[in-house]
């Protein structure tokens, strides 16, 4: 007899959610707002690595699940809230990067409606000739989107909660080919 859940479209669970102090609390509510929207969750860790004393050779094994994961999900919900700085968890970057390389779509989400720009200037940026740079003398760039331009031009749309990126997955995949 066939899983009735193997007939449902699966989602990767990108996000810095991995990090956060209430960890189970905050999967446990992702998980069932999936499985509301008829998608059945994949969250990273919920692959199981067994510790290692070498922590270079578990860290890869992390990113082999993971890999693993994203390759059988049939799209990727990614968290871009601001993690330890001004931009997204470089960890999701990585997803998002390996699932638009697969060709799965990734539909994102983050409550923090400030444009990169405005989440990278400060009192240290210095406007030269319409540009503004950062300490480091590196421009910061402007195009009015959320994210690095990179990031916010492969995602299907970047929603203010997962609820809307959960929804707008779930109607897209129903109307993709199986």
């Amino acid at each position: 007899m066939t899983d009735p859940q193997i007939l449902l479209p699966q989602v990767y669970l990108a996000g810095p959610g991995v990090f956060r102090s209430d960890v189970a609390e905050f999967a446990t509510v992702l998980k069932q707002l999936c499985r509301q929207h008829g998608l059945v969750p994949l969250w990273p860790m919920d692959n199981d690595i067994a510790p290692e004393a070498d922590k270079a050779r578990q860290a890869d094994h992390i990113r082999r699940a993971n890999e693993d994961m994203i390759r059988r999900a049939d799209a990727v919900l990614a968290e871009l809230t601001p993690f330890r700085g001004p931009n997204m968890d470089p960890g999701t970057a990585y997803e998002i990067g390996f699932a638009v390389a697969l060709g799965k779509p990734v539909f994102a989400w983050t409550p923090d409606g400030h444009t990169l720009l405005e989440r990278t200037v400060n009192a240290t940026s210095v406007n030269r000739g319409g540009v503004i740079y950062d300490a480091d003398n590196f421009a910061i760039e402007d195009f009015g989107l959320s994210e690095n331009l990179m990031i916010a031009t492969s995602v299907r749309r970047t929603f203010a909660t997962a609820a809307e990126a959960a929804a707008a997955c779930a109607d897209f995949l129903k109307q993709a080919p199986r």
